[in-house]
């Protein structure tokens, strides 16, 4: 990703867009709810249907009883949406995978949200278009998702049908307040939206023409699919039809050629096979009509489609895949590669629907593979990108010329793919495993000698104690004695002596204690040598905590005893962190050292706050002498510590603290959160809600 760095009050900008409109929303909802209460009854009276218009009324009165506390209690259902928005709405029922799971009355008010939610964007195109050009501006948005921002249409028509969840009303009202409140929101958003960007644009956010309106990618309008036919392709079909059907599901041994409905389907397949022969050759002689000759394939087997379940299959894997090749995350060679992909699986769709509902069938994993895979080069020219592009085609070949229909061919492609990638990057590997193992243990050491500070802090006798003694005995000490204790298997109160040297330490450096300890300065000073060298502590660190430490113990001595010689004032301290790891750590690791909180950050901000959207396998663009993709792929188990690897095998870890100071800064973007693949399914299910007016 190239492009300027959004300077940092963005940033804060943006953090206080979101939370204002939080705020605002009561208003937002009361100024909704009057509309709501002014026009329901007009909308009911145009209504034929005797029992339709009397629930629409009874809905509209229900709404006047609640209304104030429906106004009051929206800003914190809206939160919760806003929090699970900028979560990456991983728990979404609208998500394709979700779909088997929902009940009718979940399926029936999910397909009012979204209707809902899609009127409520058309309602503010114009607005809602000029707000996220001044997002995308100012590289607030993740990459190749505008749309994904916190405060979009859906997360408030999520937030009204959260609050009719929680409101102690029937179903029927319920459903008819869904579909009806999200459309009478629209002006008061629309106002909503126009602040929002008109405040970004000061920041010098909006370029001029930004604001106009964008094409959006969507699957309205290309597709009749509904969310009741997805469910029955995901749940599988009634028993009756099965049996009527004769669907094929594979198992490891193949179908059996002995029962009547494999035959059937074999004879199919023939055709299929002569189908795909005919589009290969059409390629061959027509390159540059690889589209047209896709479609005819695709018309071709529609026709041969005798069952409603393939013709769906086909439905749903056309989609998905035009999906993925517009997904601008993807390289070019890459989207290309998935189109050449659509023959396989449009053939597999029509014998083996397991695909849709099994996400661990080896040609969803494939793809998934592969598009998760390609993610981690920014561009065409990246080092290391060719090789896997070959690979990918190679194995596209493969599928494309075999005779097999079943899962087998993909598995096999599948594991030739794996045993080629792993053979690039053997190194890189054991690069990850060797960083792993450091910062594991630099966790453990570091949770471990967070423990010993406080209790360090908390003894009487530190009470009065010089801070820069203190920095030294909870920082670079607490980490000794903290690998002390994880390496003993002796069962030793105090391994290494260590709080032998911090009662010596605080006694020394204070006048009232120092007589207490004035013979014991040469082995203090031996045993904190040892100490610190036993856990690779940098000499010249060690050098400077022990001059600071010795003049500390002069100023207290001198003190005690009244003497005319005063020392000097103490060095400073050496810069010390919270986190702290052995050289050699740092080295396998790749650990990326902290720096200073940007001016007008709280301090203790980064440390509190978990990175957001950020999930073990996310892609981010990191800035250093350049832009370059990275993907996380580990976080420490109590979250302190993240590591990041190339796509060359090189590692690269950091704190949290670091992590998200990097993200307010703008050198670190997020890519992709989700995978590829799962966003393009989703897509497709969420354009088979809109498309269920009717369920």
């Amino acid at each position: 990703m190239s492009g300027p760095t959004p300077p940092p009050q963005y940033q804060s900008l943006y953090r206080a867009c979101v939370k204002d409109a939080a705020v605002a929303s009561g208003e937002l909802m009361r100024a909704t709810l009057a509309r709501a209460l002014g026009e329901l009854p007009a909308q009911a009276a145009a209504i034929e249907d005797l029992v339709d218009r009397n629930l629409l009324l009874e809905a509209a009165d229900v709404l006047r009883e609640q209304q104030q506390a429906l106004a009051a209690a929206f800003p914190q259902a809206l939160l919760a949406e806003i929090a699970q928005a900028i979560a990456g709405d991983r728990v979404s029922s609208l998500s394709f995978d979700a779909l088997p799971l929902l009940g009718d009355e979940q399926v029936q008010e999910n397909a009012d949200l979204v209707r809902g939610a899609h009127e409520l964007e058309a309602a503010v195109r114009p607005e809602l278009a000029a707000l996220e050009a001044a997002l995308e501006a100012a590289q607030l948005a993740p990459r190749g998702g505008r749309q994904r921002h916190p405060l979009r249409p859906e997360v408030y028509a999520r937030g009204i049908y959260r609050l009719a969840r929680q409101s102690p009303v029937s179903p029927a009202v319920r459903r008819r307040w869904l579909r009806h409140l999200p459309a009478l929101m629209a002006p008061e958003l629309a106002r909503t939206y126009a602040a929002l960007a008109q405040r970004l644009r000061p920041a010098g956010a909006v370029p001029a023409g930004a604001d106009e309106d964008v094409a959006r990618e969507t699957l309205e309008g290309t597709t009749q699919l509904t969310i009741l036919e997805l469910r029955r392709l995901l749940g599988g079909a009634p028993a009756a039809e099965v049996a009527d059907e004769g669907v094929i599901v594979f198992s490891d041994s193949d179908f059996s050629a002995t029962v009547p409905a494999a035959l059937e389907m074999v004879q199919d397949m023939r055709k299929v096979d002569q189908l795909l022969l005919q589009l290969r050759q059409r390629q061959a002689a027509m390159p540059g009509q690889q589209k047209d000759s896709l479609a005819a394939f695709r018309e071709a087997l529609r026709q041969e489609a005798r069952r409603p379940s393939q013709a769906l299959g086909l439905e749903v894997v056309h989609l998905m895949v035009d999906q993925l090749a517009g997904d601008p995350r993807l390289l070019p060679a890459v989207r290309d590669i998935v189109r050449d992909l659509e023959p396989p699986l449009l053939r597999l769709a029509l014998v083996d629907p397991r695909f849709f509902s099994d996400r661990q069938h080896p040609a969803r994993r494939l793809l998934e593979q592969v598009t998760q895979r390609s993610l981690a080069w920014a561009s065409p020219r990246d080092a290391g990108f060719t090789a896997f592009l070959e690979g990918l085609q190679q194995a596209t070949e493969v599928l494309l010329d075999v005779g097999a229909h079943g899962p087998d061919t993909f598995e096999i492609a599948l594991s030739a793919l794996q045993e080629a990638w792993d053979e690039v990057q053997p190194r890189g590997r054991r690069n990850r495993e060797r960083a792993v193992r450091a910062l594991m243990r630099a966790e453990q050491r570091n949770l471990l000698a967070g423990r010993i500070a406080r209790q360090i802090l908390e003894r009487p006798d530190a009470a009065r104690a010089p801070r820069e003694a203190l920095a030294f005995l909870t920082g670079p000490w607490a980490q000794f004695m903290a690998q002390a204790r994880l390496a003993d298997t002796t069962g030793d109160e105090d391994p290494g002596g260590g709080w032998w040297v911090v009662q010596a330490v605080l006694w020394s450096v204070q006048a009232a204690l120092a007589a207490r300890v004035a013979g014991q300065h040469r082995t203090l000073v031996a045993r904190i040598d040892e100490g610190l060298a036993a856990i690779d502590h940098l000499p010249a660190d060690t050098d400077r905590w022990q001059n600071l430490l010795s003049a500390l113990r002069d100023l207290a001595l001198s003190a005690a005893t009244g003497s005319a010689l005063r020392a000097g004032e103490p060095e400073p301290a050496p810069e010390t962190s919270a986190t702290w790891l052995a050289p050699l750590e740092i080295y396998e690791s790749g650990f990326v050292p902290e720096t200073s909180a940007p001016a007008g950050m709280e301090a203790s901000e980064p440390d509190t706050l978990p990175p957001p959207d950020l999930d073990v396998g996310a892609y981010v663009d990191l800035l250093g002498e350049r832009w370059e993709r990275w993907q996380l792929t580990w976080a420490s188990p109590h979250g302190l510590l993240f590591m990041f690897t190339h796509a060359n095998g090189t590692a690269r870890s950091m704190t949290r603290r670091k992590l998200n100071g990097l993200l307010a800064q703008g050198t670190l973007r997020l890519v992709s959160s989700q995978p590829v693949v799962e966003g393009a399914l989703d897509a497709v299910a969420r354009a088979a809600w809109r498309n269920s007016s009717s369920l």
